[in-house]
């Protein structure tokens, strides 16, 4: 963590041991997301990932987007698992990289434990379902054309007003009543309707972008620790100068 901070300036990285000084988490978030973070919409977008290295655990991420839509890594966490303390631990160290400022916003699944951690934390932050994760429970609640009922599902999560949200929800129950009521029993109003939504996510409603990024990362997830982020740092690194490159010809001085 010392050479990750002295080759990256402005990075805060943080590592814990237990009594018998094994490894027990670690946070990093490079200088230059930091800095960049800081001109972007307050949208972070919060998954876990399992590592497939011998030693098991989880990475944690918190990525943002950028005016392009680019997926924009913030911060990295690892851990022992999706535990409760893990999620407090994790949003302790994002804390100071992101502040709880007003109109911040979080974006993830359902994970009990993850929004205990964010409400505790981030108390003023909006927090939202992942639409596309939500649409595949509530599709597994009717038996025939799933995927319809998925897509009516998203069309009813995007209405702007609620009128429009009212006439599309009051069709879909009708034609799925059994998902509707799943929705109305067991998911949490406010956190899946645009229109009722207390924050504003600029059009982000899905965990998509760090899912790709794990994607990206499948083979490294494979690796001790060192190179997995070394991997990762590298992939980051290219993918700024890519960026870079891109924004320059559209906007070239």
């Amino acid at each position: 963590m010392h050479m990750l901070k002295q080759s990256n300036p402005g990075t805060i990285a943080h590592v814990v041991v237990d009594e018998a000084q094994k490894f027990k988490y670690l946070f990093f978030a490079l200088g230059a997301s930091i800095e960049g973070f800081v001109a972007m919409r307050k949208v972070l977008i919060v998954d876990a990932t399992h590592l497939k290295n011998v030693y098991g655990g989880v990475l944690f991420v918190a990525t943002a987007q950028d005016a392009d839509h680019h997926h924009y890594p913030i911060a990295f966490g690892i851990a022992d698992g999706e535990k409760e303390h893990s999620w407090v631990w994790f949003m302790e160290q994002l804390k100071s990289v992101v502040s709880d400022v007003p109109g911040l916003v979080f974006l993830s699944d359902r994970n009990k434990s993850l929004f205990k951690a964010v409400s505790l934390l981030f108390p003023h932050a909006a927090h939202g379902y992942c639409i596309w994760h939500l649409s595949q429970n509530v599709k597994g609640h009717v038996r025939n054309n799933r995927d319809t009922c998925a897509f009516k599902f998203m069309e009813c999560a995007h209405a702007y007003t609620e009128a429009e949200f009212l006439n599309l929800y009051n069709a879909f129950r009708m034609r799925y009543p059994s998902a509707a009521d799943y929705l109305d029993k067991s998911v949490e109003e406010r956190k899946w309707e645009r229109c009722y939504f207390e924050g504003d996510t600029y059009n982000v409603d899905t965990t998509n972008s760090v899912e790709s990024f794990n994607g990206v990362i499948s083979d490294a997830r494979k690796l001790n620790i060192v190179p997995m982020f070394d991997f990762i740092i590298g992939k980051m690194a290219e993918w700024f100068n890519i960026h870079r490159k891109e924004a320059a010809e559209i906007h070239p001085h």
